[in-house]
């Protein structure tokens, strides 16, 4: 049976988190991602050092609040998932330490899946000359 590419990013998005910890949950990213074939085109790297850099990026902020829920839309093997969101800067990031500032983000990425399996993805980090002024703004 094949699982339709919007299907798996959902259950991606979804349930790839622990809701408590915030820990990835390995079971569901194996089930998700073809481990041997991923690019990350945004992070320039395969599924392991992807989840690392996205881990430090992550990092500088605290819990996202969303503002507008997930929308995904899909055409054959790709998947477009939007979202809004908004967090407090913790951490330094893009060379900037932390401000304490609320932000607010607009995350657009794209999925291609292959075989029921995740194998490449692009964006995600769009919005980062926006997120850098509002870390920078004076006042």
């Amino acid at each position: 049976m094949s699982v339709e590419p919007k299907a798996v990013v959902r259950r991606f998005l979804s349930d790839s988190r622990d809701p408590e910890t915030g820990e990835w949950r390995a079971d569901v990213i194996s089930e998700c991602f073809d481990v041997d074939r991923y690019f990350s085109h945004t992070w320039g790297a395969g599924l392991v050092e992807t989840g690392r850099r996205m881990g430090e990026f992550f990092a500088a902020f605290g819990p996202a609040r969303e503002i507008i829920s997930d929308t995904l839309i899909a055409e054959g093997e790709f998947v477009v998932h939007h979202t809004s969101w908004r967090a407090e800067h913790v951490g330094r990031v893009l060379g900037v330490e932390a401000t304490g500032r609320t932000v607010e983000m607009n995350h657009v990425e794209m999925w291609r899946v292959e075989n029921g399996k995740i194998v490449e993805h692009w964006g995600g980090l769009g919005e980062s000359w926006r997120l850098y002024d509002q870390i920078t703004a004076e006042g």
